[in-house]
């Protein structure tokens, strides 16, 4: 299959970027509730590694908040964006951009100071097979400080299994996004064929492009396990940064809040 990542966030970002903009209002309230999860097991991070940052929303939100912050993405266009939001808010001194894909991140960072811990946000892992994706939580490991965190939002299997449905749709600003999934339990991943239909005269919409995503989901078990073969222990979950002010059990969660520490 083709590299879907880059075909979507360096070839056509524009077509996820209304998405990402949506959920700008969100940020400042997940940060809090991020910190707060972290501040319960004994982590006060002073600097983050933002891993697949998008336009940075989460980097500004913990600039504001005096945290020195690098965020790395994939899209040229996402981070310039970022940088754009961080000048903006006047947080450019604390919070700096890189485009990286994270398959190579320790080379980008090579010469970066350590960070007190990591942060991948809003299901922006499991984008590979299952050693690339133990090699970059090696690769990160590489870069905390000992006793530093990894805190990773994702979405979970167990919710998946429970919830899914092979059709859906979305409408974002002037897109309407198509959804066709098939959900591989033995593989634990979700295939899914996003259509693009973009409006061009008033609710005439036309064909734009497709683009089919291959994604590895976990649940809470295994993603212990993921992480103890990498190098780092289990520390914490809960439901996810969307969840965290509903009543629901972590099998029901749709999202996942896991913190992992460096071993």
């Amino acid at each position: 299959m083709p590299d879907w990542t880059k075909e979507l966030f360096e070839n056509h970002p524009e077509s996820f970027l209304g998405a990402l903009e949506e959920r700008l209002a969100q940020a400042s309230a997940e940060v809090d509730t991020l910190l707060g999860c972290l501040e319960e097991h004994g982590f006060k991070p002073q600097r983050i590694l933002d891993l697949n940052c998008g336009i940075g929303r989460h980097s500004v939100e913990l600039g504001k908040r005096g945290i020195e912050v690098v965020g790395t993405d994939l899209s040229p266009l996402y981070v310039e964006i970022a940088e754009k939001r961080a000048r903006e808010e006047k947080v450019d001194g604390k919070v700096h951009f890189r485009v990286a894909d994270m398959r190579e991140i320790a080379s980008v960072l090579k010469g970066e100071r350590s960070f007190d811990g990591i942060a991948n946000l809003w299901t922006s892992f499991g984008f590979y097979d299952d050693e690339t994706n133990n090699q970059i939580l090696r690769q990160c490991r590489d870069f905390v400080l000992p006793g530093g965190f990894f805190a990773l939002d994702i979405i979970n299997r167990d919710w998946v299994a429970q919830n899914f449905e092979e059709r859906g749709f979305s409408v974002i600003k002037d897109r309407i996004i198509l959804e066709e999934r098939h959900l591989n339990l033995d593989e634990s991943r979700i295939y899914t064929t996003w259509t693009f239909l973009r409006e061009r005269e008033k609710k005439r919409y036309f064909l734009e492009r497709k683009i089919t995503l291959d994604h590895r989901v976990w649940s809470l078990h295994e993603l212990v396990l993921m992480f103890k073969e990498t190098g780092w222990q289990f520390k914490a979950a809960y439901p996810g940064l969307a969840q965290q002010r509903e009543d629901v059990s972590l099998m029901d969660a749709k999202q996942l809040l896991f913190i992992g520490q460096k071993q």
